[in-house]
């Protein structure tokens, strides 16, 4: 006769009482409860069922309401064949697939197409049935890997044939089921095969397209099937997507995940050819990146501004960056290369450390990026705490973050047989440790904080995210990663340090860089475990245990001792060929003003200027190593020009003449067959070489001169060290440029470089006269446009256009004036 009313979403009233999203954990769930059980058991309420009170409810830091500006999300491995096996004709509809596939719904439409979404595994392809009468598009791109044809999704394409669809299924040949661990395929069929049975199931036509095409060469394919490179996947799919009726490609590519692992297991070859980018040459265009959407390509900043670097440690040996529309790549032969050796800490004792935490249940959150170890530090811990006689219960959050996205990782430790969960809830956390600031700060990471018992280690490296390598202009928001940290946590014992530049070159590998981390943590006393049982558990972990054993010790030395383990940092690690500059030697009188600039100016934040100089100094320097010192005297007259207008309206201020110093000496230093040449044999050039290979390492150049290109050739050409004195005669004919001897000044890119630095001059000039306080930013705002020209050849022409627009709308108002 009392039965109670059954609820579900919602109180009797209509207001909500559990969320109809998301996970259902304790947090979820505990304040429906409380509210709907304490008027019938306010006596039996415990401590814990009782509502929050407002003074602890203030300490959770509401991190829903400040959302990231830039958040890091899941993206294909570096090397990964989904990077080439994606892309489809532009406007073209895509249907995602299961697994990896479905990463496309978190990527730039522009190059994986307009998703339609996902469906059930298996079903993948068969929602176009029902969709396509009600749409515009009469064409679908559907998605998926052999291991989900084999499992069941080739019921779908079958009943596509059937309903005598208009659409392209794209089967991803992998051999392997990535998305759950790497597993073999059900049932595996050679390629052969599979179009045999597509041919057989009906379909209209089977295309192949392979990283590799050698491979097929003694291989027989069915009548009518053709075997294309992969740089060629968007012709062969339009060619599909012309033929009506059911299409099936089939992109043949090894998954890039178990190729890592079979190397480092030995049961494939590495390779000795490593990729590498000279600073000096490259744009920072972005446009290597666009065609590889590769994680491993990667900005980087330089004294002369944003470039472009290759990760040696994740990169997988892909190699299609090298297909950017760009000369500064290198080939680099590692044959002869040394091993990077692990750097053994002093002999001497670390201080045990003092436990800061006294507390019968301990809960730590570890947040970090898929693929670096987060969850294999977890179990580090948790068998370490084992050793010492705790309770451990851990949670790995993974799913999709195995693929370069976030993986959070609790661990909560417990006393005296306290039963917790293995969830380390809202506020509950006493340790954050971030081995990736950016996903210690999203709101998943965070709500854990609480700003009176939440101590945050983390490291402050900054890993460019997806996002950033499609648009590497995109910036990182390390300053507000911090800020989110530090408010949400007790800042008296939080540490901050890049673990993974010390890390690496103590360690010679970056996979250390999380236990370096752990020793941070250990050390300042916020892991009451000791730290010899972590160091017994890294033995039974068995995996790079002397260097992970460094690691945890750098990592306590460094509580101790920061400036003396960033000196044997520095001294393990090479000079980093992307903060060197080497220039040639300004007149006395240029020096004196470019000097009286800089004074004015003040220090800038760049890395690797050279001793002694400064921001406009170096860059004029350049110049005149560019051309001669005449050049470097015209840059500097205009440079003076928009300080002296600066100071005039606004004292104190450099906005406008740090943004014109900058964006001047780039488009004057516009790089035409001889300045390429000239930095093809730069110091730089050979640093980078021998940072990868050594100093006698073997290298080739890889070239697509805009000559040959002219005359119809499409491929860069390797082009090897026996052509250096042709280089050099090339480098040193820079005193014909812009004269009438000179062979390649009247080609239409080559005029426009030179109207550009006169166009950029005059709008200088113009906004200098016009100048007011008012008009400042707006000033400095068309000083930085030429950041928008970057890239060679169709891609730089194509920027030149969008940077008229916009410097031609902004001088318009100073033009009036």
């Amino acid at each position: 006769p009392n039965q109670p009313r059954v609820l579900g979403k919602t109180h009797p009233d209509g207001t909500t009482l559990m969320q109809s999203w998301g996970r259902l954990d304790a947090d979820a769930i505990g304040p429906g409860l409380r509210v709907r059980l304490q008027p019938k058991l306010a006596e039996r309420m415990t401590k814990a069922w009782a509502p929050s009170s407002p003074a602890s409810a203030k300490k959770l830091i509401p991190v829903s309401a400040a959302p990231q500006s830039v958040a890091r999300t899941p993206f294909f491995c570096s090397g990964c064949p989904h990077n080439w096996g994606t892309k489809v004709p532009e406007g073209a509809v895509v249907g995602a697939g299961t697994g990896c596939h479905g990463m496309i719904l978190l990527m730039d439409e522009d190059r994986v197409g307009d998703g339609i979404g996902v469906t059930a595994m298996g079903n993948e392809g068969a929602q176009w049935v029902g969709m396509e009468p009600f749409v515009e598009a009469t064409h679908l791109f559907q998605n998926y890997g052999d291991g989900t044809f084999l499992h069941s999704a080739q019921l779908a394409l079958q009943h596509c044939v059937g309903a005598g669809k208009h659409m392209t299924f794209k089967i991803l040949y992998n051999s392997t089921v990535a998305m759950t661990g790497g597993q073999d395929s059900p049932a595996p069929m050679s390629v052969t095969q599979l179009c045999d049975a597509l041919l057989a199931f009906g379909v209209a036509k089977v295309a192949v397209t392979a990283e590799d095409t050698h491979r097929y060469k003694d291989i027989t394919l069915p009548h009518g099937v053709d075997v294309s490179g992969r740089e060629d996947i968007v012709k062969v799919q339009e060619q599909l997507q012309a033929t009506p009726g059911v299409t099936v490609l089939v992109h043949d590519q090894f998954c890039a995940a178990e190729l890592r692992r079979d190397r480092r297991r030995g049961q494939r070859t590495t390779p000795t050819e490593r990729v590498v980018i000279n600073h000096r040459i490259c744009e920072g265009c972005g446009d290597c990146g666009d065609v590889s959407n590769c994680l491993s390509v990667q900005p980087v900043q330089t004294p002369l501004g944003r470039k472009t670097t290759i990760d040696q440690n994740s990169c997988n040996f892909d190699y299609s960056c090298l297909e950017g529309d760009c000369p500064a790549f290198m080939v680099v032969d590692t044959t002869q290369a040394e091993a990077s050796s692990v750097a053994l800490p002093p002999a001497d004792s670390i201080p045990l450390p003092v436990v800061r935490v006294d507390a019968d249940i301990v809960r730590i959150r570890m947040a970090g990026i898929g693929g670096t170890g987060v969850v294999t530090v977890a179990q580090i811990l948790a068998t370490a705490a084992m050793l010492d006689g705790w309770e451990v219960r851990g949670l790995d959050q993974t799913g999709l973050s195995q693929k370069a996205g976030p993986v959070v990782s609790d661990v909560v430790l417990s006393r005296k047989d306290r039963a917790s969960s293995n969830l380390v809830g809202d506020g509950q956390a006493h340790l954050l440790l971030g081995f990736d600031a950016l996903v210690a700060s999203s709101p998943n990471a965070l709500s854990a904080a609480v700003d009176d018992r939440t101590v945050v280690v983390a490291s402050t490296h900054v890993t460019p995210t997806g996002q950033m390598i499609s648009a590497p202009s995109t910036p990182y928001p390390s300053h507000e990663i911090v800020a989110r940290l530090k408010a949400a946590s007790n800042p008296t014992g939080n540490a901050f340090v890049d673990a993974t530049s010390l890390a690496t070159a103590l360690t010679g590998q970056t996979t250390t860089a999380n236990v370096f981390l752990l020793g941070v943590a250990l050390q300042a006393g916020h892991i009451p475990v000791s730290g010899d049982a972590i160091a017994e558990a890294i033995e039974l972990n068995g995996v790079a245990v002397d260097a992970n054993l460094a690691a945890l010790d750098w990592g306590r030395r460094w509580v101790e001792d920061p400036e003396t383990v960033a000196r044997h940092a520095e001294r393990k690690a090479a000079n980093p060929p992307t903060a060197m500059m080497r220039v040639a030697e300004l007149t006395a009188s240029l020096q004196t003003r470019a000097q009286k600039l800089d004074d004015a100016i003040g220090p800038q934040d760049a890395p690797g200027y050279p001793d002694g100089m400064a921001l406009v100094t170096i860059l004029a320097a350049d110049l005149a190593d560019y051309q001669n010192n005449k050049y470097a005297e015209h840059y500097l007259n205009t440079v003076e020009a928009a300080a002296s207008a600066e100071r005039r309206v606004a004292p104190g201020s450099i906005a406008f003449v740090v943004a014109v110093a900058k964006q001047l000496h780039k488009l004057m230093a516009y790089k035409d067959e001889y300045e390429v040449a000239r930095l093809m044999l730069s110091s730089e050039a050979a640093a980078t070489v021998a940072s990868v290979g050594g100093p006698d390492a073997k290298f080739t150049w890889r070239l697509h001169p805009p000559m040959l290109k002219a005359l119809g050739m499409d491929d860069k050409i390797p082009v090897g060290s026996w052509a250096k004195p042709a280089i050099a005669a090339l480098a040193a004919g820079k005193r014909l440029r812009g004269t009438r001897l000179d062979p390649f000044g009247r080609t239409h890119m080559r005029r426009l470089e030179r109207a550009l630095v006169s166009e950029y001059i005059d709008a200088v000039l113009t906004v200098a006269d016009a100048l007011t306080a008012e008009r400042l930013d707006a000033a400095a705002h068309l000083a930085q446009l030429p950041d928008l020209v970057r890239g060679f050849e169709e891609l730089k022409l194509n920027r030149v256009e969008t940077y008229r627009h916009q410097l031609a709308a902004a001088l318009e108002p100073f033009s009036q004036g």
